[in-house]
């Protein structure tokens, strides 16, 4: 009987981990099953290099055939406020301002800050030059939502729901909680 309940867990780890890249306590959630089981699995995974795990601030966990970039990226969208800019600006016709984005987001305007300087780091966005302010706008939207799609395939499908709601602006979308 106990084999009965540990295969479907067991496969259900590396099903999970193979679609997508994870954390840890996502893949818990999602498994239902305890944590000290899902770490059994994933230390049998990993011995056999049947998955990878990347420790940072998070533990994240994702297939072998995955570009590092591609779990840079999740790791960088585990942010809400990276994750917000970087889809208001994929959202926008044109670009825009530290100002609007504070504005459309509704975080801080350090927040907003720091979520800018590490998506101009990692040369995912750009920034134009105006006196006296500068706008930011996706340096390539193409090569964005092809990482959407591998990372987050959720919102990368149902990103035509995606809207900047107005009068007052903010993110409506259920798949972005």
């Amino acid at each position: 009987m106990s084999k009965q309940i540990q295969t479907p867990c067991r496969e259900l780890v590396l099903e999970k981990i193979l679609q997508k890249p994870t954390t840890f306590m996502k893949l818990v959630s999602e498994c239902q099953c305890a944590t000290e089981t899902v770490e059994k699995y994933l230390s049998i995974y990993i011995e056999k290099n049947s998955i990878k795990q990347k420790k940072g601030k998070f533990r994240i966990l994702y297939s072998p055939e995955l570009d590092e970039k591609i779990v840079d990226f999740y790791e960088l969208m585990l942010n809400p406020t990276t994750k917000a800019i970087l889809l208001v600006l994929l959202k926008s016709k044109s670009a825009l301002s530290q100002i609007e984005l504070v504005a459309i987001i509704e975080k801080s305007n350090p927040s907003i800050s720091r979520g800018l300087k590490l998506l101009l780091e990692r040369k995912i966005i750009k920034r134009n030059y105006h006196a006296p302010f500068s706008t930011y706008q996706i340096s390539n939207k193409t090569k964005l939502f092809e990482m959407l799609e591998k990372t987050y395939p959720n919102i990368a499908t149902n990103f035509e729901q995606f809207d900047l709601c107005y009068p007052k602006p903010k993110i409506c979308l259920d798949v972005y909680q």
